[in-house]
């Protein structure tokens, strides 16, 4: 399945993923669904499983999910064909949302007939095969060249038909353990060991990232209440400890939640024998291991770092989760079977955690210039004062890894396209992020700008440049570095714009808080 061996389990979920944009189906599971696809093709015809984006159910009167009748026309294509085309022929930078969105749909409806006529159950291998081909069990050619093996396929196939109907499933559990017996037997030089397989389908059904930035979240939010309770509540002596206390147990639970989350990341690199790190959605994922590091490294300056730095993990994840990027383990384009895999790409995004540690911090600082006031005025300047230092440090620790990075890149691309630097989007978004963290670590040189509060708001809006080299490219932009790609947003989504503008008033407001501070203070010294 998609260049790579892999258990029955993961294919069925993926299918049903792609199809449905989710791993279960009215309370069944993605393997008792797909087998059912192919079993029953006529029922699952009418089963409205196929999901539709939003912008295609009014152009095209349908509702959020689909039957596969509803989108075929009498002859089994798909009903608007001379849209697709007309989609499908444009440049990839020249769609829209829809055109993406129309293609997205059309893959699913393609993947729906593909189920039906059994191309994805390659199943049965054939020993004297040299070039290890594995059959569909219905196929010709297999018959042709193997009648033992499809005769063992098409019996356990009618035996599942009547095991689905009697409820007794013994006699069909003895032909699976044949039939695994034989694909091992006749497929041993390609066929992953069992292991391998066992820690795949626990991959797949422990959630890991999924658990863990709800994890993150939630011990982010208490130690988040806890610091603020501290700061504007005063408690006494004795809530003092308590709530020290919560912290110490929440910041250990921390650190199960982020060996859990290494856990998922050691799977992935097992299962798929090369660093997890490879594409979009793993990098995203390693980012906010990463961040969560420096979180720890940076947490005994002031206890709400590592606050902060568990609710952006959280966030990171929680990209991941919404079927912007493809989580499937695939096997690796050829220009990245390279040792630079593991340093040149490990460095970069190592370097997007440590800045966006100073992101969350600048963000932090923000909100307390917006409660500062003459009662909490000390307090509150402390902790600015100890989260903008901590800001400046692993600012400076990410710039120098991503310029590192960037220099190592550029010996990596002169190995495989055999030039240093050649302006692609990503070079060049690269070099963009690292000249604005060399400016906003150097306007403490110019009087006018030295300021922290300044400094604070330029760290936080200073991310924008990273997201826009990891997604915005990878999204919008087409060059050399296209292998990262999710599903592409087309035009730029409104909850994008929506979000700048919020964030925009926030640091606005924020300015005019600590502006009226800092003239409070001006008139007390007068005084």
């Amino acid at each position: 399945f998609d260049g790579r061996i892999i258990p029955m389990h993961t294919m069925c979920d993926q299918i049903l993923r792609k199809v449905s944009r989710g791993n279960t189906y009215e309370g069944k599971n993605a393997v008792q669904t797909v087998m059912s696809m192919h079993m029953y093709p006529d029922h699952w015809m009418q089963q409205p499983v196929i999901q539709v984006s939003a912008n295609l159910q009014e152009r095209f009167k349908l509702k959020e999910y689909a039957s596969f009748t509803d989108l075929a026309s009498a002859n089994g294509d798909f009903k608007w064909m001379a849209d697709y085309e007309k989609s499908h022929q444009k440049l990839e930078s020249k769609r829209d949302e829809f055109d993406k969105k129309l293609i997205k749909l059309v893959e699913r409806f393609q993947v729906m007939q593909s189920v039906f006529s059994w191309q994805y159950m390659r199943i049965i291998p054939v020993k004297s095969d040299s070039n290890n081909t594995w059959f569909v069990p219905l196929s010709m050619e297999l018959m042709q060249k193997d009648t033992v093996s499809s005769s063992l396929a098409l019996a356990y196939i009618s035996g599942l038909d009547k095991a689905a109907k009697t409820g007794d499933y013994s006699m069909l559990n003895t032909q699976l353990k044949a039939l695994k017996a034989f694909q091992r037997s006749a497929g041993e030089k390609v066929v992953p060991a069992e292991s391998v397989v066992n820690i795949e389908i626990r991959y797949n059904k422990m959630s890991i990232f999924k658990n863990s930035y709800r994890s993150y979240l939630l011990i982010g939010i208490f130690l988040l209440i806890i610091f603020f309770i501290r700061i504007f509540v005063k408690p006494t002596v004795g809530a003092t400890k308590i709530f020290k206390r919560i912290a110490n147990v929440l910041t250990g639970l921390t650190v199960v939640v982020f060996a859990y989350h290494g856990m998922g990341l050691g799977f992935r690199w097992y299962v798929s024998g090369h660093a997890p790190w490879s594409n979009g959605y793993e990098a995203v994922v390693f980012i906010a291991w990463i961040t969560m590091i420096a979180g720890f490294i940076f947490s005994r300056k002031n206890p709400v770092i590592l606050a902060g730095t568990a609710v952006l993990a959280a966030l990171m994840i929680f990209v991941t989760e919404m079927n912007l990027m493809d989580p499937e383990i695939t096997p690796l384009q050829p220009v990245l079977k390279s040792y630079w895999l593991m340093i040149h790409v490990a460095i970069i995004t190592s370097s997007y955690g440590f800045l966006g540690l100073a992101c969350i911090l600048g963000f932090l600082n923000q909100w307390l210039y917006i409660f500062r006031n003459k009662p909490n005025g000390k307090l509150i300047t402390l902790n600015i004062n100890e989260l903008t230092y901590v800001s400046e440090m692993t600012m400076t620790i990410g710039l120098f890894m991503l310029t590192i990075g960037t220099f190592l890149g550029g010996i990596w691309a002169n190995e495989s396209w055999g030039r240093y630097w050649g302006w692609d989007p990503k070079e060049t978004w690269a070099l963009v992020s690292v000249l604005v963290y060399a400016v906003i670590l150097h306007l403490r040189y110019i009087p006018a700008l030295k300021g922290k509060f300044l400094f604070n708001a330029v760290s936080f809006w200073g991310y924008s440049a990273i997201l826009f080299t990891f997604f915005g490219v990878n999204f919008y932009l087409v060059g050399l570095h296209s292998y990262a790609q999710g599903e592409g947003l087309g035009t730029i989504p409104s909850w994008i714009i929506v979000t700048v503008i919020v964030f925009a008033l926030f640091t606005a407001f924020s300015a005019v808080r600590n502006a009226k501070y800092s003239k409070q203070l001006s008139e007390d010294e007068l005084l």
